[in-house]
């Protein structure tokens, strides 16, 4: 076959193809190409004819090269001259295409070029690659030595270091992981399967340069070429700080307290069966309750309540050992864990409490927990009756404790009123005396006279949630001030309906507001539906109300008292105790 029938075959070959003739300058330096021929394929992959190219030079035809990156005219001027072939790939900013080339010399000066576009694949690379320079994981790409060849830069701010420090090292030298649980590190192992992909997400730390630990999930996928052939690794990672921060919170919420801290009834539940084994015998229950929390949460609302369950709860906590363990059972009780305990020790810690317990307040109101204990001292014992046994226990001693608090309690509630308005001290008494002089004048038991008295000192309890601006405010209250007074009667009513002792007085604190038409507060009773009681403390809280000198007005005359104790008599005060008290009790009070 002749040359014509190759040089046809050229022609129309799918790939460019030219030949080019080295140009040398006066000193013999390569100085140019020139293109002698060049193929269909050549004009299609360029964009550029023949007459724009045959007989040109190099430069000419692409004016860049000269400022491009790579030396251009030299590589192939050396190939020309040396008698060598190279294959590279190289960009072109006069066609902006990336083409695959290969060169070789026939002869000396010349140079052959045959040539691909190869753009769309690049353009797949650089689109993957940064894609893994830029997503949210840390990817390094491994060799099958285990040389790092590619790393992202998640990963390099993961590890702490930078890319030109960790390109080809080995990747046991960056990446060095370990197992939390056990601190052994497992970054030698973790390119062992080389064949499929591996999944890590629990209990595995990074260890940073800056020597920090990073909890993290991993996986590593093969790299295989297009004959399945493995020739690399990737392992990519992420940070789960937020996450295992997030779990921990939940676990944290799940079995605690939200309010004091300790744990609660759901992790009772999920640990009492690890706890109740025979090697933690013996293991001793102490029920707590607080004293009072109910009449604290009534007379000074319950953010003061919500303080006195936090201060007891610490007081628990200082009180037990690190291994004991704090429960909420309850809205007042808690109940404490105390495996391999024996009765004896149980005991201590009752005492150590009762002992913080005298230390520990919030304001004016000392934490009082009653507290009793049980020990379960064979496997066969069942854990829950241990605990019923100390909740009895416990009830026992609060009958006797819980008396004394609320006493205390009682009288720190009165002692604050009168702090905050000096008045209602001299008026409590006041209003006592009137009480016990009405039902002297009604011929009352002695039991009912003394209950009168109790009734009259105790009568505005309730004024505690008022504030003391309210309460010695110079000037007429507004409607939110007057709605505020009027919930006194019913505050007084849940405080001292909380005292066993003085329960009985509470139905007729919540009423001694109303009126005998049926028009006052707080649930509008009308005439006899009133308790006698409350329609006596009436009339006695008017009166010396009136008779008293008040930041807003000065007081009545006692006639002037008397004649309006008259006139709303029917309406506002039941009508024969009015006269009662105008013509029998209102003659002793002028004569003491």
């Amino acid at each position: 076959m002749d040359n014509k029938f190759y040089s046809d075959i050229l022609e129309k070959a799918p790939f460019g193809y030219a030949l080019q003739k080295v140009i040398l300058n006066d000193d013999g330096d390569i100085d140019d190409c020139e293109y002698i021929e060049i193929n269909d394929s050549f004009e299609k992959l360029t964009g550029l004819n023949k007459t724009q190219v045959i007989g040109k030079r190099a430069t000419e035809v692409f004016p860049n090269v000269k400022g491009s990156d790579f030396d251009w005219i030299s590589h192939y001027g050396n190939t020309a001259i040396n008698r060598v072939e190279s294959e590279f790939e190289q960009y072109l900013e006069d066609t902006g295409r990336w083409y695959k080339v290969k060169i070789y010399s026939p002869k000396k000066y010349y140079v052959i070029t045959f040539f691909i576009d190869i753009s769309n694949e690049i353009k797949e690379k650089e689109l993957f690659k940064s894609t893994l320079i830029s997503i949210a994981e840390g990817v390094i790409a491994v060799d099958l030595h285990g040389n790092i060849i590619m790393i992202n830069k998640t990963a390099e701010k993961l590890i702490s270091c930078e890319e030109e420090n960790t390109l080809h090292k080995k990747v046991q030298d960056v990446f060095k992981i370990y197992d939390k649980n056990d601190e052994k590190e497992i970054t030698n192992t973790i390119l062992e399967n080389r064949s499929e992909n591996t999944d890590k997400d629990n209990n595995v730390v990074l260890k940073t340069r800056k020597c920090t630990n990073v909890p993290i999930v991993y996986n590593i996928s093969p790299i295989k070429d297009d004959k399945g052939i493995l020739y690399g690794r990737v392992i990519s990672f992420r940070d789960i700080t937020d996450k295992v921060a997030k779990e921990k919170e939940i676990v944290y919420i799940n079995h605690h307290d939200s309010l004091t801290g300790a744990y609660n009834r759901n992790f009772f539940n999920e640990k009492i069966k690890s706890i109740d084994i025979e090697e933690n015998l013996p293991i001793s229950i102490i029920m707590g309750d607080i004293n009072g929390l109910k009449l604290t949460n009534d007379a000074f609302g319950h953010l003061m309540g919500d303080k006195l369950l936090i201060a007891a709860s610490n007081t628990l906590k200082n009180s037990c050992r690190t291994q004991d363990m704090i429960i909420r059972w309850g809205g007042d009780e808690f109940i404490v864990l105390l495996p391999k305990t024996k009765e004896k020790d149980a005991e201590k810690i009752i005492k150590r409490t009762k002992e913080e317990c005298k230390k520990e307040d919030i304001g004016i109101i000392n934490v009082s927990i009653s507290l009793g204990f049980s020990t379960k001292k064979n496997n066969n014992e069942d854990i829950m009756r241990t605990i019923t046994n100390a909740e009895e226990m416990m009830y026992k001693i609060k009958m006797f404790e819980s008396k004394s608090q609320k006493s205390e309690t009682l009288k720190i509630i009165m002692d604050t009123l009168y702090q905050k308005s000096t008045q209602d001290a001299e008026h409590s008494k006041n209003v006592s005396e009137i009480c016990k002089a009405i039902g002297i004048a009604m011929k009352l038991s002695e039991k009912e006279i003394h209950e009168l008295e109790l009734l009259g000192n105790m009568h505005d309890i309730g004024k505690i949630s008022i504030s003391e601006n309210i309460l010695n405010k110079s000037d007429k209250l507004n409607e939110e001030e007057w709605n505020k007074v009027k919930k006194h009667s019913e505050v007084g009513y849940h405080i001292i309906s909380s005292s066993n002792d003085l329960a009985f007085l509470g139905n007729y604190i919540l009423a001694h507001h109303e009126w005998y038409d049926g028009s006052g507060y707080p649930k509008g009773l009308k005439g006899k539906k009133i308790p006698l009681m409350s329609r006596i403390l009436s009339i006695a809280d008017a009166y010396d109300a009136m008779i008293s000198d008040r930041p807003y007005r000065k007081a009545f005359t006692k006639n002037e008292a008397v004649k309006e104790i008259i006139k709303y008599s029917g309406k506002q005060f039941d009508p024969n105790l009015g006269k009662i008290f105008v013509d029998k009790v209102v003659k002793t009070l002028n004569s003491q």
